[in-house]
């Protein structure tokens, strides 16, 4: 079986174990017997083009500002020139809105 790993971002791969060197696991066991033959295939990952895709995605996701400080200049712009109007009744509603979706999907 071949599965060939394509355009994906290196990444730290962390390592979870007894921190005991491979040989002293296991009653000290060899990992390979001298029997055994080393295997002669090599095995390959292929991702589909949608993780691909996601892969990509999640990459340029990562890079964005978790807050648009452009929106915000804005937005106290127009409040502190009354030129945004809060209605509460808008609000209440919109609130309103979100707490039924979320109680559906609960």
């Amino acid at each position: 079986m071949t599965i060939e790993i394509k355009n994906v971002a290196n990444r730290a791969i962390s390592s979870q174990g007894s921190g005991k060197p491979a040989s002293a696991v296991d009653g000290d066991r060899p990992l390979h017997s001298s029997s055994a033959k080393p295997s002669t295939s090599s095995d390959r990952v292929s991702l589909t083009a949608s993780a691909t895709q996601l892969a990509a995605l999640e990459e340029q996701i990562g890079s964005l500002p978790i807050v648009d400080m452009n929106r915000v200049a804005e937005t106290r712009h127009a409040l502190a020139t009354g030129a945004h109007q809060i209605n509460p009744e808008s609000t209440a509603d919109n609130l309103l809105a979100t707490e039924r979706a979320f109680a559906q999907k609960s």
